[in-house]
This record gives C-alpha cells, sequence and structure tokens, in this order.
C-alpha cells in the first residue's frame, strides 16, 4: 500500500499552533509525495463573530497554500459546506475516499476535537495518524512499535502502517504477555516475520502488563524503546463494558495522545 492521498482537518486560528499542524500534515504528504485534502473550519470555536471566525478561516487557508506550494504539495482546500451533517460526518466522509487521516490532538482534547478523533477512527474507515499538540511531525518516524493483541482491529492498523514500516530503521512488535492469550497462528512472532517480508526490519518483543492496564504497559514501553510512532487497533466498547472493565481506547481518546499513533477500528 502506498499512501496517495490524505485528509486532514484544521482548526482555524493564528500562531505557531496552527503552523505545526500544517507542517505536519505538509510533512507527511512532502514525504509521501500524496495529495493533501484538507477541511479548514472551527470544531471547538467558543468565541468570536461570525466574522471573526471567517477571517480566522481565510488566514489559515492563505498560510496552507502558501506553506503547501513552498514544499511542491498538491493541496485542495474544503471548507464545511453544509451544516447537514455534523462535523465527525464531514470528517469521515472524505476519509472514505483517501488513504490516511492525519490529525493533532490537543492534551485532554477538548468536545469538538473529540468528536472529530472518534468519527475519524470508527466512521472513516481508512487508519487514521494522530499526533500530539507538542509532537509535531518534522520527519518519518524511524522506530515503529506495533501494539499487537492479534484483534481485527490490531491487524488493520498494522497493514495501514506499511508505509511507515517500510521506511522505519526499526519496528518492534509488542505483546503483553499476561493480557490475553494468543493462539498459534496470532503471535507477534509470526507477525513481525510477516512485517519483515513486507520490507520491515522488525523484532518482536513482549511486556508483563503487572497490577496496571494493558495501555499504561504499552506506554511505558515505548517510551523504554524510543518509539516515535505507537501502532494500534481502537475497539469500540459497548457503555456496559466501559463501565465494569475500562476501556485503553476510550482512554486514549479522553486523554490524547502522548506520542503519535496510528490507530484502526
Amino acid at each position: 500500500m502506498s499512501l496517495t492521498t490524505l485528509v486532514t482537518h484544521l482548526e482555524p486560528g493564528d500562531g505557531p499552533a496552527v503552523d505545526a499542524r500544517i507542517g505536519s500534515a505538509l510533512c507527511l504528504a512532502e514525504a509521501q509525495a500524496a495529495r493533501l485534502i484538507a477541511l479548514v473550519f472551527a470544531a471547538d470555536a467558543t468565541s468570536g463573530s461570525d466574522a471573526e471566525l471567517a477571517a480566522a478561516e481565510a488566514r489559515t487557508i492563505a498560510r496552507l497554500r502558501e506553506q503547501a506550494e513552498r514544499r511542491g504539495v498538491a493541496c485542495q482546500v474544503r471548507a464545511r459546506s453544509s451544516f447537514a451533517y455534523g462535523i465527525g460526518e464531514v470528517l469521515a466522509d472524505h476519509l472514505r475516499v483517501a488513504d490516511l487521516g492525519v490529525l493533532t490532538a490537543a492534551e485532554a482534547p477538548a468536545a469538538g476535537q473529540r468528536i472529530l478523533l472518534r468519527a475519524a477512527i470508527f466512521d472513516g474507515g481508512r487508519p487514521v495518524l494522530v499526533l500530539p499538540e507538542a509532537r509535531p511531525l518534522t520527519a518519518l518516524p524511524s522506530r515503529v512499535v506495533v501494539a499487537w493483541d492479534a484483534s481485527p482491529a490490531a491487524v488493520r492498523a498494522t497493514h495501514g502502517a506499511l508505509p511507515f514500516i517500510r521506511q522505519a530503521a526499526e519496528t518492534i512488535v509488542l505483546t503483553v504477555t499476561d493480557d490475553k492469550e494468543l493462539r498459534s497462528g496470532q503471535s507477534g512472532i509470526e507477525l513481525a516475520s510477516l512485517l519483515a517480508r513486507h520490507g520491515g526490519k522488525t523484532r518482536f518483543s513482549s511486556v508483563q502488563r503487572g497490577a496496571g492496564d494493558a495501555y499504561d504497559s504499552i506506554l511505558a514501553a515505548a517510551g523504554e524503546l524510543g518509539a516515535d510512532l505507537l501502532v494500534m487497533g481502537a475497539v469500540h466498547h459497548s457503555p456496559l463494558h466501559q463501565l465494569l472493565l475500562g476501556s485503553a481506547t476510550e482512554r486514549w481518546l479522553k486523554l490524547g495522545p502522548t506520542l503519535p499513533t496510528l490507530l484502526a477500528a
């Protein structure tokens, strides 16, 4: 799989945060020689008149086009053309005819940003790369950690990450050994061999969950391994399951990413 078309959302505004979001999306598009579709509309606007929001949108679009031209990236800007659909539906619709979503999330994302993230991950049908606001993308990831539990979501996330895995200096397939039992044919060792056949420089590693949950163990291990991209499946549990057993995906949506994360459902 190669990346030919990326979709991103840009919150209209000014300052370094907006420039970082623009730069991250353009960096990836340039590295992959891909076309970028940029959706520019407010998701979390809490103040300002319609005229002020429109002016901020125009400034953001102008900066995006200027930087895209400088980098030689084919970029198409699309505003929110209809209010008949929610912001999440608008983003999901565009993702369905693209290869990858590229979004930036703040720490403890606001309501509108969570709507976009949830829609992108669960309704868009494509993998989504989510970047922490504090860690904009300046180069392709060199060390990838694949959180592997053999779930269908993890399978889709892993295959969605192949363009990054092929170019990374190292990819570590990581399994939490005391989280769930993997049957023969599901092992992380076999996945590492598959990714190697796809051109990845792979190895297998495992970690104990211990007293915490699997997500905390994965994050800790990814930090120790020096990962600059985490790949994991996203699972939508029922409200009862979340109440009784919790959900790593829901925690991630609430807290935001701590390192670049590629997800698929």
